[in-house]
């Protein structure tokens, strides 16, 4: 599948996202060993000899309103301790960062749940980097997904990038961790978007096409730099091979290699869209990206090897987006992900209790 271009945005809009991004990426985060190259990627050196931790965290659900105080400081909490035992190098957040929705949160205002939270996450002193998820800028809230990226921006330790004007959704872009200047490892950090339609009741939207072929193109670069190179993808929502995946296991599938976790939603609920997705079956006819992790489906905490593929669903940190969500305490906490000194993947769950779930019914 070649890229190719979508849909450009007016001179207006060009102007100021460019005016934007030039002012905040003086307030991003900055290091000796961190470069943004442009507007949908940025390079972080590793030392040699040294592994690379990043600490996938998802579905914070931060309020930062008058009825979200005490699940608020229950997520600081969490993240606190999960940042504090995985020591990580870098934090990924797979969406969903603060929550809009009045009868939660007791606010709209997510542009201030933004600065909020980047105040919160700047005062732990590790780099963190985002990907949107649906609920961030929900219906009525404040700010836009894309007026979202620039409020993030000014955390000084975050890293979001705004991503290719051409292609579809906001925030498509890589993190390549390099080697005396040779990419090793690509970060795909990709918008899985909202709904399919205007709204909730319409379903789910993926990663589409345009965004597909675009990081295709990206890894294809990357390769030519490094053949042994590597990547990983991370998104919001899950793709739907997540599901056909944990129905084939179930079916005894021996291909299909079980590693931890656990699929508590409802009815073994996936939230996956309905509407066609080619990005898994394009990284496997890539061959470069080895896992992918998601978050969304905050009781979904499985991990699974299909078609020599990681793909795990991260475990979550909500204390009041699901009803009841106290009592169920095996679904919360982190995943960490290590890059070997000597190239290797391991991927390992963070959990804030004492167990993880193994409850696969049927299997």
């Amino acid at each position: 599948m070649m890229y190719q271009p979508h849909r450009p945005k007016d001179d207006l809009e060009r102007g100021i996202c460019r005016y934007i991004t030039r002012y905040q990426e003086a307030i991003m985060y900055h290091a000796s060993h961190f470069h943004i190259k442009s507007r949908a990627c940025a390079e972080w050196e590793l030392e040699e000899g040294q592994d690379f931790r990043i600490l996938q965290l998802t579905d914070s659900h931060f309020g930062f309103g008058p009825l979200s105080k005490k699940p608020d400081e229950e997520t600081k909490h969490a993240i606190r301790f999960l940042v504090r035992r995985a020591r990580p190098d870098l934090v990924i957040f797979t969406g969903d960062m603060i929550f809009p929705f009045l009868p939660k949160s007791g606010t709209l205002d997510n542009r201030r749940q933004a600065e909020c939270f980047t105040e919160f996450m700047d005062s732990l002193g590790v780099p963190y980097a985002l990907a949107l998820g649906n609920h961030d800028a929900e219906q009525f809230s404040f700010c836009s997904r894309r007026e979202l990226v620039y409020v993030f921006q000014r955390g000084k330790n975050c890293i979001i990038l705004p991503g290719p004007f051409e292609i579809s959704g906001d925030a498509n872009y890589f993190i390549n961790l390099v080697q005396g200047g040779v990419p090793v490892l690509a970060l795909a950090i990709l918008d899985t978007h909202m709904y399919a339609g205007r709204n909730f009741f319409s379903g789910f939207d993926c990663i589409h096409e345009d965004q597909t072929a675009w990081t295709m193109t990206q890894l294809d670069q990357i390769r030519a730099k490094n053949p042994d190179a590597q990547a990983l993808a991370f998104f919001h929502m899950p793709l739907p091979e997540y599901k056909s995946a944990y129905k084939r296991m179930k079916m005894g599938d021996p291909s299909i290699q079980y590693h931890f976790g656990s699929v508590l939603e409802e009815n073994e609920y996936f939230g996956i869209s309905s509407s066609p997705c080619p990005f898994f079956w394009e990284a496997k006819r890539n061959g470069m990206i080895k896992g992918m992790f998601c978050g969304h489906d905050h009781l979904n905490t499985i991990s699974l090897t299909f078609e020599g593929i990681r793909l795990t669903y991260g475990m979550s940190l909500d204390f009041q987006a699901y009803r009841d969500i106290r009592k169920k305490y095996t679904q919360r906490g982190g995943d960490l992900i290590i890059r070997k000194a000597d190239g290797r993947l391991l991927i390992k769950p963070v959990p804030l209790g004492p167990v993880v779930s193994t409850t696969v019914k049927g299997r």
